[in-house]
C-alpha cells in the first residue's frame, strides 16, 4: 500500500464548444457550465458544431494523430489529438453517432495543436471536423466496442451508517452530483491510462469500468457500518482502510472487482484545521480515498477542460487543500484524479517507480496535462507553464509494461489456461519457469522497482536463468531487494533476493 503525501499552456489557447447533433433542441441550447477561465490566459471561447480528423492528410490540412480512422477503441470517452493549420481559426468537432446524453466537445488549440475529448455511441462513431475555411466537413470514423474482459473497476461512494450522500464543499451552493463527478473522473483516468499505453506500443489498452444495460459507468451508494464520528475515531488511515476492505469483503465480495472508495464522510473541522477519515491508500482489491477534494472535480467530460484551466480559488479553512500548493480547482483537480490512479495503480500491482512524470510517482500531480497544453496560473506559479510532451504525466516504462499482462488490462476474455511461473533461488542466481510463458520480469531495489525486463511477446520463453551479479548490472550495481514474473495469463510471482 501507499499513501499520498500531502501531494501548460502556450501563448494562447482556445477552447470550441460544438454542439451535440443527436439531442433535442432543448438541450443542444442549453447553456455550458460557467467557470472562471484563465485571466493570464487569452481564452477565445466559441460555440460551434464539430467534427474529427482522419489520420494525416497534408501539412496544410488537419489531422488526427493518436487515432486511425476506421479503428476499433474499448471505451467509451477518446482523446483526439492532433495538427492544424495554425490559420485555420477555431476548430469544431462534432460526433454523429454520439449517445443522447453526450455534451458539446470542448477543442483545445494552441498553436497548430488540437485536443478533444470525445464521447461514443456503440458501435461506428462518424465524428466530423471543419473550420471556416473549408468548404467540406472532414469525417473521421472510429468504431466503440465494449470489451468483454469479467475484470472490471467498481466505482463506490461509501457512506457511514446513516447514509448520508453529502460531501464537503468549501461552499453551501456547490451541487452535491457525487455521482457524475466520480464517473467523470473514472472515465478521464481510463481515457488517459489507454492514450499513455498506447504511446508506449501497447495499443489503447485499459481497464474495464462496471456498465449497467445502457452502457452507463454504475457508481455504486453503500452504508459503512458505522457512524461518521466512529470512522473518524479510528487511530490511523491504516486501520481504516483495513476496516473498509473488511467491509468490503464480507458485505460486497466479488474476486474481479478492483474497488474504488469514496468516503462521503470525509470532513475538516474549521476550528482546529483537522481533517478526518481523509487518505490515499491502495492495495489488493482495495483503493480507498477520502471525498475532501471531489467538489473540485468536473461534473461531464464537458466541462473536463474548462475545469483543467480553472484558476478559481477556494477557502482552504473549509476544505482541505491538497493541491501541493497551487490553490486552485485546476491544480487540486489535477492532483487528486491522479492520485486517484496512482493508488488504483497499486491494486494492479504497481509499485512505485524512479520516473518523475510517472503516475505512479508525483507524476500525478500533472494529470491535467494529458487533456490540455498549458498549467494555468495557481499558488505557485504566477504565468502559465506551456509544458513539453516529455513533462506530461503517464505510466513509465516500466508500469506500462506490466500493466500490459494484468488481467485487469485484457479487453477479452481470455481463452487459455491460468499458469502461474515458479521461481527458484539457486547458490548463484534465479530460475524461472512456467508452461505459458515468461513476457515480463521486474526488479526492486528496496520498494521501488529499478528494473524490467520484456520478452518478445510471440514467443515468450518458458523458462529464464538470472544469476545475481546479472541482477545486481541490471539495476545499476544497487542492493536488489525484490524479483518479480509475470505469466501471459497475468499470473504473478515474485521472491525477496539475499543480501550480498
Amino acid at each position: 500500500m501507499a499513501r499520498l503525501n500531502g501531494p501548460c499552456c502556450c501563448k494562447e489557447v482556445v477552447l470550441c464548444y460544438v454542439k451535440s447533433a443527436h439531442r433535442p433542441p432543448s438541450l443542444r441550447m442549453r447553456k455550458a457550465p460557467v467557470v472562471k477561465m484563465p485571466s493570464s490566459l487569452t481564452l477565445l471561447l466559441f460555440l460551434c458544431l464539430s467534427a474529427a480528423t482522419p489520420a494525416a492528410l497534408a501539412d496544410s490540412t488537419i489531422a488526427v494523430t493518436n487515432h486511425e480512422s476506421g479503428s476499433t477503441v474499448r471505451y467509451s470517452v477518446v482523446l483526439l489529438e492532433g495538427t492544424i493549420p495554425s490559420d485555420a481559426g477555431p476548430l469544431t468537432i462534432e460526433n454523429l453517432n454520439a449517445p443522447e446524453y453526450a455534451e458539446p466537445v470542448r477543442v483545445v488549440q494552441h498553436e497548430g495543436k488540437f485536443r478533444a475529448l470525445v464521447e461514443l455511441g456503440k458501435g461506428r462513431n462518424r465524428i466530423r471536423l471543419s473550420t471556416e475555411q473549408q468548404t467540406e466537413p472532414l469525417e473521421f470514423v472510429l468504431k466503440y466496442q465494449l470489451q468483454t474482459n469479467p475484470h472490471y473497476v467498481r466505482l463506490i461512494w461509501m457512506t457511514d451508517k446513516s447514509g448520508d450522500t453529502t460531501y464537503a464543499t468549501p461552499t453551501s451552493d456547490t451541487p452535491q452530483d457525487y455521482e457524475n463527478r466520480l464517473r467523470t473522473a473514472a472515465l478521464l483516468m481510463q481515457c488517459f491510462t489507454a492514450e499513455r499505453m498506447n504511446q508506449l506500443g501497447y495499443g489503447h489498452r485499459t481497464f474495464r469500468l462496471e456498465r449497467d444495460r445502457d452502457g452507463k459507468v454504475i457508481v455504486h451508494t453503500w452504508a459503512g457500518g458505522r457512524t461518521m464520528e466512529e470512522y473518524h475515531a479510528m487511530p490511523d488511515d491504516q486501520f481504516w482502510w483495513r476496516d473498509v476492505y473488511r467491509w468490503i469483503d464480507e458485505e460486497h465480495p466479488d474476486p474481479l472487482a478492483k474497488n474504488c472508495v469514496l468516503a462521503a464522510y470525509t470532513r475538516k473541522d474549521p476550528a482546529t484545521g483537522q481533517l478526518k477519515s481523509h487518505t490515499a491508500l491502495g492495495g489488493g482489491n482495495l483503493g480507498l480515498f477520502g471525498s475532501a477534494s471531489v467538489f473540485s472535480w468536473p461534473t461531464s467530460i464537458g466541462s473536463a477542460a474548462d475545469t483543467f484551466l480553472d484558476e478559481s480559488r477556494f477557502d482552504s479553512t473549509q476544505v482541505h487543500d491538497d493541491s501541493v500548493g497551487r490553490s486552485t480547482y485546476w491544480g487540486l483537480s489535477s492532483t487528486t484524479i491522479g492520485a486517484t490512479l496512482h493508488e488504483m495503480g497499486h491494486t494492479f500491482g504497481l509499485p512505485h517507480t524512479t520516473d518523475r512524470y510517472d503516475i505512479m510517482t508525483r507524476g500525478f500531480d500533472h494529470f491535467n496535462r494529458c487533456f490540455t497544453y498549458c498549467d494555468p496560473v495557481s499558488g505557485t506559479n504566477g504565468q502559465p507553464i506551456y509544458f513539453r510532451p516529455n513533462q506530461e504525466a503517464y505510466f513509465a516504462p516500466v508500469s506500462a509494461s506490466y500493466l500490459r499482462w494484468s488481467p485487469w488490462f485484457q479487453l477479452d476474455r481470455p481463452t487459455g489456461a491460468s499458469t502461474r511461473p515458479d521461481i527458484q533461488l539457486t547458490d548463484t542466481g534465479v530460475t524461472i519457469t512456467c508452461k505459458s510463458g515468461i513476457p515480463w520480469v521486474g526488479i526492486h531495489v528496496g520498494g521501488d522497482i529499478h528494473h524490467h525486463e520484456e520478452q518478445d511477446a510471440r514467443r515468450p520463453p518458458k523458462k529464464l536463468e538470472l544469476t545475481f551479479e546479472q541482477i545486481r548490472e541490471m539495476v545499476g550495481g544497487k542492493q536488489p531487494s525484490r524479483l518479480r514474473a509475470i505469466s501471459t495469463s497475468g499470473q504473478e510471482a515474485a521472491v525477496n533476493l539475499p543480501n550480498g
